[in-house]
């Protein structure tokens, strides 16, 4: 203990002396270390730690799906739920619900919240407790007993007496008395923690009857049973959905063709399944990043060994052992990169505010992030691991060398200088290799990013403003209580200063909700083994389309004519056009929404059949890039003819005008009709599609952020070892001068070696390119994994970086005094 307690005074005396090496490796580790602990803890919260539930990994997710259909998740349905929950030799519990929302009070005061609908088995699942009160009951689900709910214990903290005053509140719920049977523990949260009410759902015979066995609209959870295996659960469910279709008759043909089966997947990676390849691409990518700074001050390392050979060479003369010499290396760099992973951590945890601004606030479990003992475990170790390679390196290379000749040498170290030349040579050439590798993915991503902004998102953004308003079942019961309410708001809009068009719809573009549904066209004959199709299913209003400005391709817009007492009519997009008439005008022709299985392969005598009166563009609904959420075309029906509860508004404003002013006319006049009724989730147009970007924006910016770092560093890297190359050879260069040297032919010979580095640097960073592709090749859109319009902008950035690296040390060697040098 008192040796190292020496070795450390020492290397604080040492460092101290030497400020300039000391901060430059301190520095360039904070921020290497910084960006490393912060990633990690994003990777740590959200892909490594375990859901917040008694023995996580058990919790599944179920889905089902229809590929063929174009619905490669479908959700699950209250018949599959319940024969679900009868597999007790594979699960222990089984759960559905449904993202909501409720205004919780009465009048001008109630309070709009998000919620969730949850069958009473959804907290076994989870395995949660009441943190006061009770959960729910069996009984609670039963129709007519389903009127108590949870809160929240956020929720309720803030509520008129605080947590201990709810349970056995009456509190009205969407206008509908509800009682506070309890209040969820501290700290619970699923999906999002912004959730506050629970209310238990409550099916019909009707919901769990053998037609709606095919109606996806809940999703599911479950918990394996003790020893049950997920493999197990998928072939169960498999064995039972293979008897279902059995016996499904006419529909028998159509669910093969359509490809129905049933996904059984961890919860924990299910949640994350989107953002999974993006996050550990980005811990990779930082990964390389330290990678570039070890090496850096590895070769700082060996430079500043090289120039103390003399002093390392006196002490092993008076009586110091090698080992001795070695360790007070290594203590010198253990303690910097300390040092440095200390600011690292604090520069980390300050970094993980930008986590918003980047978007990744958006991605799953996103409250979760935090820095925890485990991040700063792993942060510590990294840094004194990396202590140990960086102080080992110039160890081993002193192990080479004869101190005892370095004191006969009077000073020179030209010994030691050639001996370790190679070695920094190497160490710069993997710089260069990690930066290509880098640059590439950092310019691949952007070509990708750029290409997706590329992308026609079918209707045009600007200058519209959206919203929903929910109209309460309590005050408007009936379709002709919502066609009138629907009626009044838009007539309200229309004579709004500024607005150009107004709309309302059930379902708006870049947004959460939506529904699909089977829809056939009449004579349509489907080749063998071809499946049915579920479009997007969209009620609109008059005015909706116009707004959004998509564009029409023939026939006609929706008009005020067709109303609840007109002959249906749809229009559909140009992609469903194309599948049910790819060689002819779909104007004046039928389709029909199937009324029961057996419509699906013959339309029976209760089908609606719909006239096609125009063809529109098609539109992007769940974002820029919609993989697993697209569906097979849409179609469109009047809003008057089926109005949506759920009303979405869509206004375009006229000009410049300014949404905000816009907003808060819009609230207006909404209170104008129904004070009770204000607009919510609004959002321009344009923020919608900018926040469908952010999965796709927070890893460019990182990428670019950490491809820029690593270009710095190699440059830096490659000035040093020239710096001290042209140093070392300063006699040489004399030499070479005095016998007839020219400046041009000194430029050449350091030029020479730069580009040497470099174009190894370059090859092997091609060849770590090629070895990655696989691993970026899932976060691009539009571009190659190598696309070589990339590799050849990356080329050229780095080789012009390394030009401007190179020219300094070789301007210094051709300034060279012969003279000077070699009389020096």
């Amino acid at each position: 203990m008192d040796v190292l307690r020496q070795d450390l005074r020492f290397a604080v005396r040492l460092l101290f002396k030497d400020k300039a090496f000391a901060l430059t490796t301190i520095l360039t580790l904070a921020i290497c270390i910084g960006a490393n602990s912060a990633i990690f803890t994003v990777v740590e919260s959200v892909l490594l730690r375990p859901l917040p539930y008694p023995d996580a990994d058990r919790i599944v997710t179920i889905t089902d799906g229809f590929p063929g259909a174009g619905v490669e998740r479908a959700g699950s349905s209250v018949p599959n739920y319940y024969d679900r929950v009868a597999m007790t030799d594979v699960f222990d519990s089984v759960a559905l619900y449904q993202n909501s929302g409720y205004r919780v009070g009465e009048g001008v005061g109630a309070e709009g919240v998000p919620a969730m609908n949850v069958s009473p088995s959804f907290f076994k699942v989870l395995r949660t407790s009441a943190g006061r009160g009770r959960l729910f009951q069996a009984t609670d689900a039963e129709v007519g007993h389903e009127h108590v709910t949870l809160f929240s214990y956020a929720f309720a903290k803030r509520q008129p007496g605080g947590i201990d005053a709810q349970v056995g509140r009456k509190v009205r719920l969407n206008d509908v008395v509800y009682e506070v049977v309890g209040v969820l523990p501290e700290g619970f949260s699923f999906l999002d923690p912004k959730k506050a009410v629970f209310v238990p759902v409550a099916f019909t015979p009707e919901e769990r009857g053998e037609d709606r066995r095919y109606s996806q609209n809940h999703e599911s959870i479950a918990r394996l049973a003790p020893g049950a295996t997920l493999t197990q659960a998928s072939a169960r469910i498999e064995a039972v959905n293979e008897h279902w279709v059995s016996q499904s008759g006419p529909m028998k043909e159509a669910l093969k063709n359509a490809g129905y089966h049933t996904m059984v997947f961890p919860l924990g990676a299910d949640l994350v399944r989107n953002v999974s390849a993006a996050l550990r691409l980005l811990w990779g990518g930082v990964v390389l990043v330290l990678l570039i700074a070890g090496v850096n001050i590895t070769n700082l390392s060996l430079v500043r060994a090289t120039s103390r050979l003399k002093e390392l060479a006196t002490r092993h003369a008076l009586g110091a052992a090698r080992s001795r010499v070695t360790r007070q290396l290594v203590t010198e760099t253990l303690l910097l990169t300390v040092i440095g992973g200390l600011a690292g951590l604090a520069l980390g945890y300050w970094s993980l505010d930008a986590l918003a601004w980047l978007g990744l606030s958006d991605i799953p479990r996103a409250n979760e992030i935090h820095m925890d003992g485990t991040v700063i475990a792993f942060t510590l170790t990294l840094a004194v691991v990396l202590g140990l390679i960086v102080g080992a390196v110039p160890a081993l290379q002193l192990a080479g060398v004869n101190l005892n000749v370095v004191l006969r040498e009077e000073g020179r170290t030209g010994t030691a200088g050639r001996g370790s030349r190679h070695a920094r040579q190497g160490l710069v050439v993997a710089q260069v290799a990690l930066a290509f590798v880098l640059l590439i993915g950092a310019g691949l991503l952007l070509t990708s990013f750029r290409q997706l902004l590329q992308v026609d998102p079918g209707f045009r953004a600007e200058q519209v403003l959206t919203g929903r308003v929910s109209p309460l079942e309590s005050r408007y019961p009936d379709d002709k209580a919502l066609r009138s309410y629907t009626a009044r708001v838009l007539d309200r809009l229309r004579a709004l200063p500024g607005v150009e068009a107004s709309g309302v719809s059930s379902f708006l573009p870049f947004s959460w909700d939506g529904s699909s549904s089977v829809i056939m066209a009449e004579g349509y004959a489907m080749r063998p083994g071809e499946s049915v199709v579920s479009p997007n299913q969209l009620y609109v209003s008059p005015g909706y389309l116009e707004a959004m400005r998509v564009p029409l391709k023939s026939g006609r817009y929706f008009a005020d004519a067709d109303n609840e007492n007109a002959p249906r009519v749809v229009i559909v997009d140009e992609r469903l056009a194309k599948k049910f008439w790819p060689t002819g005008n779909a104007i004046g022709h039928r389709m029909y929404l199937p009324d029961s299985p057996d419509d699906v392969v013959k339309p029976g005598p209760k089908v609606k059949w719909l006239q096609v009166v125009g063809v529109v563009g098609t539109v992007k609904m769940k974002g820029l890039e919609e993989g697993e959420n697209a569906r097979v075309g849409a179609y469109y029906m009047p809003a008057a003819q089926n109005p949506p509860r759920n009303i979405g508004l869509a206004l375009r404003a006229r000009g410049n005008a300014d949404l905000a002013t816009l907003t808060g006319s819009v609230n207006r006049a909404l209170a104008e009709i129904d004070p009770e009724l204000q607009m919510f989730d609004t959002f321009a147009m344009s923020q919608r599609v900018e926040q469908s970007l952010n999965p796709r924006r927070a890893p460019m910016l990182l990428s670019l952020a950490f491809g820029v770092v690593a270009l710095l560093l190699a440059s830096v890297g490659i000035y040093g070892v020239l710096a001290y190359q042209v140093s070392q050879r300063t006699r040489e260069i004399g030499i070479r001068m005095a016998l007839g040297g020219d400046t041009r032919s000194i430029l050449q010979l350091v030029l020479r070696e730069g580009v040497l580095l470099v174009g190894i640097g370059l090859v092997g960073g091609l060849v770590g390119a090629v070895a990655l592709r696989s691993v970026i090749a899932s976060q691009l859109y539009g571009v190659g994994a190598l696309d070589p319009m990339v590799i050849l902008a990356v080329t050229a950035v780095l080789a012009v970086a390394a030009l401007v690296a190179c020219v300094g040390p070789a301007r210094k060697a051709a300034k060279v005094n012969p003279v000077v040098a070699l009389t020096g």
